[in-house]
């Protein structure tokens, strides 16, 4: 062990063999244990260090180190680094495996200078490809001798020196009619004068050209027929018979490109050895086969035939429309190739869910410049039944003072092609209760039915012209109801009915609107609940009877940049906007008025053992209806309905409260009570550093560190002076907002991930007035624990 492993091994030992003390007032100690407490889990993911089947009386790689001097960003320098320490021989990249909390490095490889120098041209090579051609490289070892092991450290050291930057970049193709298609495409180049130079993004610009000339008929074109051609100014030197004068201004031109270094790029065709490649094909022949078989029936059924528009529909079970499939295919007699046609012919169909297997084969025939195609899908199983058991755990005195224990049956029926049009239909149905110790055994009961149909084309009352140029399009249709009956003290009956649209356009932008959502709740509510409403007033106007007829938008749009993924939505929703003129509705049905709009923005950075991520949401809603007092007389609304409300804590919001149990703002107006907490505005930011641990017992274990960031709000105090401190207000905004933190356990089982995280208040607004917050009632032993599947973001 080296001296970090001793450290290490030494705390870990004091740390878990010492007892407790039950009562910690030394500051130091205290101090001690929280540190411990910080760094444990860091410690945990280092382990002790263990060195297994080394070469005896021989150098051996112990630990190989890249360091890079260069003038790029933090961010673009760590990824630099990366791409480094990734180009190094083999022999010199050292592999510690981890097993339960252990760090172990077995076989290491016997230390040789060769590898080193090839590690240099495998480095000098990245640099060039990644446009620094004036930089310099070396390395240096050392030997720390441990007991009988000799251990190299390497060290590269590597100055990149300036990057090269495009100065120009030109198209000049032989072709005319790929001259004309690059030169009418190329404000889509992501190439830009002054860009860095880079292997990699002239590759992308090849890519693009070559994508636009298989969408203009192309169908052969290859990267065999077009090259990227770098022009510098000190390839003009090797030649013998320039002119002396101008081979000094060459030279002075060398010593200014040094400096700031340029290179020209032009995109060129090669010869015509495959002359094929270079013809435009069209369309001929389009063949649907909707109900191909994987396994052939040894007996065969003769096929039927049905011809319409040019278009050939060879089926042997008649499963699926004739006008649907025309519908979903977009590859047209006569009409020239495109790839996109292709790919979104195959995703489109693959898509559905009514096929488990769709596949496009395409026929050319050169002499003719003609491709047929063949489209060939493989029928998914018409229906299925599915059974869930779930289990759950609620702590709550809003009904009982006792731990709830829940137990649910789920029943689903999914069927995938009604109607012979790929329909989706599900059919859920739910059973559930909750037990308790209190009075009774059974403490809430709760039985739900839902029914649904997602269509693939938008059912509408006029034609929509556009839907042709989007990528995909659905209509859905949902029904539900729902009785939850809290015995004793509250009974909720709820109706749900939605038409909505989704699409996808070719930006990648995936949208949804429904422009009608019909929700309805009634409640029915005891004596238990408005004794407890004396004490929480809120509660009358939080859970009451109500009618939402909304509309809203959804958008959302996913995108990476190499190691990094970006996730984006908003979402937008009113209620009462048209259906609240109607006096009717909007007071004796008890019509919710408000506009609400949520955002959330996720960010990801992964590397190969360890990630990061980033989630920040923001949502507000406002109520502006009207409703009758206990009077009788006409007041204004102050909440959002309890079912639109928002809401924090639980296992993927702030985990270090409950379910529902912080704020709102640093209101202690709900202290002596553990009623759910609803606000009108939200504000969170997650933060997690994710890393792997080992395998236990063939489980891939892993574990995070994170902090969640945030709280709820009223809009005002809504009349009381008691929840000045729950309304949000920028001025109160540090005291306010909560910070908690934590670490996890969990279990990867590739398909679903078991968690397990452990959560401190670091910062709980219901201390507000003292230190902001900060570390108040923390302690080793008092954390909040939270179960959770899958990731909490």
């Amino acid at each position: 062990m080296d001296i970090f492993d001793l450290i290490f091994c030494n705390h870990y030992l004091i740390f878990f063999q010492q007892p407790m003390p039950a009562n910690i007032t030394n500051t130091r100690i205290r101090n001690y244990y929280y540190r411990m407490l910080i760094w444990l889990p860091l410690l945990l993911a280092a382990g002790c260090r263990t060195i297994k089947n080394y070469p005896v009386e021989k150098p051996f790689i112990y630990k190989t180190t890249v360091k890079v001097d260069t003038k790029l960003p933090s961010s673009e320098k760590s990824n630099l680094v990366s791409q480094l320490e990734n180009q190094l021989d083999d022999s010199l990249q050292v592999k510690w495996t981890s097993k339960r909390f252990r760090k172990i490095l077995n076989r290491p490889p016997v230390f040789d200078t060769i590898y080193a120098a090839k590690s240099l041209d495998y480095i000098n090579d990245l640099l060039r490809a990644s446009g620094f051609m004036y930089g310099n490289i070396s390395w240096d070892s050392s030997i720390n001798l441990v007991e009988n092991q000799q251990r190299v450290n390497v060290v590269f050291n590597v100055v990149t020196g300036k990057r090269l930057r495009l100065d120009s970049i030109g198209y000049a193709f032989r072709d005319s009619t790929l001259q004309a298609i690059a030169l009418a495409s190329r404000r889509e180049s992501q190439l830009k004068k002054g860009d860095a130079y880079s292997n990699g993004s002239i590759s992308l610009e090849l890519d693009r050209l070559l994508n636009i000339y298989r969408n203009n008929g192309y169908l052969k074109i290859n990267r065999e027929d077009v090259y990227a051609e770098v022009d510098t100014v000190v390839a003009a030197l090797i030649d013998p018979g320039l002119d002396p004068f101008e081979q000094i201004r060459l030279l002075e031109e060398v010593q200014k490109r040094r400096e700031n270094p340029q290179i020209d790029i032009v995109f060129k065709q090669r010869g015509t050895e495959n002359p094929e490649h270079l013809q435009q094909y069209r369309f001929r022949e389009i063949r649907i086969f909707p109900d191909r078989t994987l396994v052939q029936d040894g007996a065969g059924q003769t096929p039927d035939t049905i011809r319409k528009n040019g278009i050939s529909i060879i089926s042997t079970k008649n499963l699926f429309k004739t006008p649907f499939l025309l519908r979903n295919n977009f590859l047209l007699p006569g009409a020239l190739y495109k790839q996109e046609d292709v790919s979104r012919t195959n995703n489109v169909l693959g898509q559905m869910g009514a096929w488990q297997q769709v596949g496009i084969d395409l026929l050319p025939v050169d002499s003719l410049a003609v491709v047929d195609a063949e489209i060939n899908m493989f029928p998914a199983k018409k229906q299925n039944l599915t059974v869930d058991l779930e289990a759950s755990r609620n702590a709550t005195d809003l009904i009982t003072t006792s731990n709830l224990f829940g137990l649910a049956i789920n029943f689903g029926l999914h069927d995938r092609n009604v109607n012979r049009q790929a329909i989706q239909a599900n059919t859920n149905m739910r059973f559930g209760i909750e037990l308790g110790n209190r009075g009774r055994i059974i403490q809430t009961l709760q039985g739900s039915i839902g029914q649904s149909f997602s269509i693939p084309k938008f059912v509408t009352p006029f034609r929509v012209k556009a839907e042709k140029n989007l990528l995909s399009t659905r209509t859905l249709i949902t029904a539900s109801g729902t009785l939850t009956d809290l015995r004793d003290f509250l009974t909720f009956r709820s109706l749900n009915t939605t038409i909505g649209y989704e699409w996808t356009n070719k930006k990648n932008r995936n949208w949804y609107y429904s422009p009608f959502n019909i929700e309805y709740v009634r409640t029915i509510k005891t004596d238990s609940f408005y004794k407890e409403a004396q004490k929480i007033p809120n509660l009358n106007y939080l859970y009451n009877d109500g009618l939402i007829i909304s509309q809203y938008l959804i958008l959302r749009q996913f995108w990476t940049r190499g190691k990094r993924l970006y996730n984006f939505k908003i979402q937008l929703e009113e209620s009462g906007g048209i259906f609240g003129n109607i006096k009717t509705l909007d007071l004796n049905t008890r019509l919710y008025r408000f506009a609400k709009a949520d955002i959330d923005f996720r960010h990801y950075i992964n590397n190969p053992r360890s990630s990061w991520a980033f989630r920040f949401f923001v949502g507000v809603g406002i109520p502006y209806g009207k409703q009758y007092d206990t009077a009788g007389n006409i007041i204004k609304e102050n909440n959002l309905p309890f079912f639109k409300s928002y809401f924090a804590g639980g296992p993927s919001s702030m985990r270090a409260w409950q379910v529902r149990q912080l704020g709102p703002g640093s209101s202690k107006f709900y202290a002596n009570s553990q009623s759910f907490r609803f606000a009108d505005l939200q504000l969170e930011t997650n933060i997690e550093y994710r890393f792997n641990l080992g395998t236990l017992f063939g489980i891939n274990l892993k574990s995070a560190l994170f902090t969640d960031i945030g709280n709820i709000w009223y809009r005002n105090n809504q009349g009381n002076p008691e929840l000045d401190e729950a309304a949000f207000k920028l001025s109160r905004l540090y005291k306010d907002i909560a910070v908690a933190g934590g670490t996890s356990l969990r279990f990867d089982f590739n398909y679903f991930m078991i968690r397990f995280d452990w959560a401190y208040k670091m910062k709980d607004p219901f201390y507000s007035d003292i230190s902001s917050g900060w570390f108040q009632n923390v302690k080793l032993l008092k954390g909040q624990f939270q179960l959770g599947i899958n990731a909490p973001f």
